[in-house]
């Protein structure tokens, strides 16, 4: 039926990186990362941004910039800081590989 004309994974995102929906791709992932970052800095405050709490355990202090190395392409991530403790997201290690199993994945090949 129509099982020989479906596509792969692996060949759809070939197909999507050969061409120019690459920076669409690179754009989605570079939001997505910026709501997790967002989601898991206010969860680690107690407060979203532009939030007054009394749960607010910190304050944000602006962003870092960051460059994030992924298969879609180099993305420049704003990374939140805070005025007291620090905050690092958890899809990105330090010293720039993988350190969490989806981080991986979104990194190998398809």
């Amino acid at each position: 039926m129509a099982e020989g004309s479906r596509m792969t994974a692996a060949q759809l995102a070939d197909k999507l990186l050969g061409d120019e929906h690459a920076d669409v791709l690179r754009e989605s992932v570079a939001w997505m990362a910026s709501q997790l970052m967002e989601a898991d800095v206010s969860a680690k405050i107690g407060a979203e941004l532009g939030e007054r709490s009394l749960e607010r355990t910190a304050h944000r202090n602006g962003y870092r910039p960051r460059e994030w190395d992924t298969r879609v392409g180099s993305i420049e991530l704003a990374i939140p800081r805070l005025r007291q403790g620090s905050y690092f997201p958890r899809f990105s290690s330090r010293a720039g590989g993988p350190s969490r199993p989806w981080s991986r994945w979104c990194r190998r090949r398809m």
